[in-house]
This record gives structure tokens, sequence and C-alpha cells, in this order.
């Protein structure tokens, strides 16, 4: 290998993947990546886990850091070989990426890099654009999902960092539920569901169950029974005091083996909480207020529409951008951590004007 490639390729291993800079007390994950100390602590910002990598999306129930002094070493080599250069205007001076966004809290501008750090997901972040299309985007929102032909919802994108609450939101999407079951042949061996198929919770030992190409392993997930190929779908589910799980839809015929990111690409449109932060195939935010104990989801598939509501008051937690929806769709499940909580999908009650109970 000629020098100039051995200098390219000391600068290449001696960068934190999330600051993008030379490493400062790097330390390794359980999966083998390595960042700057601060820079994973930052992006670990709950205090519970499971923790997921900024990599590779690998979950690990606990903070295993181990410091990696050879590459401490080598990053001080990188330095000292190619010392940073001047940061041009316009630019990030902490991870070299242009700046692309405005942080409404510190009143300073932030690149990509900064925003999935983890230092400013709970502040109103907001793209270097006007606030009155913002103000618009949350006006055609509201008009939407107030229609009278109850066309679905398309409320404003979490990246606006906005509540938006509407009176009778919840009330009206529950005209489109219907009772979902768990489906215990595609439940990770990890996995206790309850006899009536509504609850799960990730247990501390392995079960001995088949292992057919139904079942999710590693994956601790779970589907329901239901099979959506049109239509609009509404369910709920007791998520409790939880500090962690993921609820969502993937297509039928998913790689139920898949041992890295469950994302789009491969047939996953799934929401993950992790104590302080939420998470999708899009991006990471905060929440804009305290964790909603029961959460809805609403699916319209030939609108290509999934969205997540908090069922306590009716606000929006996420909705993925505009999905052409194929094939068969089943809802997905997963408590990603052991707790005494249960995951309970919420069972239907009589006629259009009732709610729905846990159990």
């Amino acid at each position: 290998m000629a020098a100039p490639d051995l200098s390219t390729n000391l600068q290449e291993e001696a960068t934190c993947a999330i600051c993008l800079d030379y490493f400062t007390d790097p330390v390794m994950t359980d999966c083998g990546h390595n960042f700057c100390r601060e820079c994973i602590r930052r992006c670990w910002g709950q205090p519970e886990g499971p923790y997921a990598c900024p990599e590779c999306r690998e979950l690990s129930p606990q903070r295993n850091l181990r410091p990696n002094r050879p590459l401490a070493k080598m990053a001080e080599m990188a330095r000292r070989l190619h010392p940073p250069s001047p940061v041009p205007q316009g630019v990030c001076p902490a991870h070299r990426e242009p700046l692309a966004a405005f942080c409404g809290d510190e009143l300073r501008l932030l690149c990509a890099a900064c925003e999935r750090s983890g230092e400013h997901w709970a502040h109103r972040v907001r793209p270097l654009q006007d606030a009155a299309e913002d103000l618009k985007d949350i006006k055609d929102a509201l008009r939407r999902v107030q229609d009278v032909k109850l066309q679905p919802p398309e409320v404003v994108p979490m990246e606006l960092r906005t509540v938006c609450r509407v009176p009778g939101l919840v009330e009206t999407l529950r005209r489109f539920r219907g009772d979902v079951t768990l489906d215990p042949d595609t439940a990770n061996p990890e996995l206790i569901l309850s006899e009536d198929r509504r609850s799960v919770q990730r247990g501390d030992l392995r079960q001995a169950l088949p292992d057919s190409p139904e079942r999710f392993d590693p994956g601790p997930c779970v589907l329901g029974q239901e099979r959506f190929t049109s239509g609009r779908h509404y369910w709920e589910v007791e998520v409790g005091d939880r500090t962690s799980w993921a609820l969502g839809v993937c297509r039928e015929n998913v790689n139920r083996k898949e041992k890295g990111e469950l994302s789009a690409g491969n047939g996953f449109w799934i929401l993950v909480f992790l104590g302080s932060y939420y998470n999708s195939s899009e991006r990471a935010l905060a929440p804009l207020r305290d964790p909603p104990r029961r959460v809805g989801i609403f699916l319209d598939y030939e609108a290509g529409h999934l969205s997540f509501y908090s069922a306590t008051d009716g606000s929006l937690l996420f909705i993925f951008p505009e999905i052409p929806f194929s094939g068969t769709l089943r809802p997905l499940f997963s408590p990603l951590s052991s707790s005494p909580t249960p995951m309970t999908i919420c069972r239907p009650k009589g006629g259009s004007g009732d709610t729905l109970a846990p159990q």
C-alpha cells in the first residue's frame, strides 16, 4: 500500500463516527464499535437500557464501555501528522458538517451531527426555514385531522418539535379500531405471552421452542395475528411505565432472523422508545412531554400513512413519511427489555362510543 493510502487509512481509523473528529478518550461497545467517551455518553442520554449502538443499532442491556488505549495512541498520532484544517464559514467547527438547523433554547446553529449527538434532543430545534412555513404545515395538518370525511391524520412532522393536540382525535381514530391479538408462532423464545394472547413480557430465560422460519430470533419481537392488505386500522397498546418498547408494522415476508437494524428498507416501520428519546428508521427525537402510558397506532394502507399517538391526551408522537405499502402487513410488538410491566393490547369494548380496555 502506498504511503498516501496508509496516511488516509490512519485518519479514517482514528475518527469517531459521531463527532467526525479524531477520537478523544475512545471506548469500545459490546458490538466492537469505537466512539469518544463523551460522544457515546451524550448519545446514550437515558439512565436505563437498552442502549443502541449508533453505528450498527445493536442493543446492549448495560453501558458496557471498555477503554481503547491503543486507539487513543493512534488518534494522537493522526492528530500530530494531520492537524485539523481551519473551519470554513457555514460549517460546524466540531463536526465539519454544514450548519443546517437552529436550536431555539441555546440560540445557536447546528449541523446534522449536533442533532444526532443527543445534546439537543430535548430542545426546540428547527431547520433553517421561515417560521411561517412551519405554521402553514401545522394549520394544514389540523384541517386534515378535523375533516368530517375522516381523511387520514397527516399531523405535523415531528421534526418541527411542536406538540399537536386535536380534541376528539383519538375518539375519531377509534372508529377504525380492530381486535388485535398476538401470534405465538412468531414470538422470540425469550418472550412470554399471556393466555389470552394480549400481553407480552421479556423473560430472563430462553424457552425451548421450535426454531421455525416464522419465529423472530434474535430480535425480541412478536407479530399480531391480523393481516392487513387494505383499509384503515387502529389499535392501542398499554405500555405503562416501561422504559423501552417498540411498536409498528412489518411486511409478512420479512426476514425474522434479521440481526441488523429493523428498518423500512428491510420491511419494518416501527417506533422505538428508549427511556429518554424515540427512535425510528427516519431519525431520533426527544419526547416533548411525559412518555405516554398508552400508545395508539393508526394505519391507512392505501394512503401510505402510519402514525403513532398518545392515547392519553391525543397528541402525536410520530408519523412516517408517505409509504407506498405493498403486500401483506402485520402489527409488530417488542418489549425490548425485561420489566415487571407487560405490554398489553387493549381490547375493544361494545359499541362505537366505548373506550378501549387493557384487558
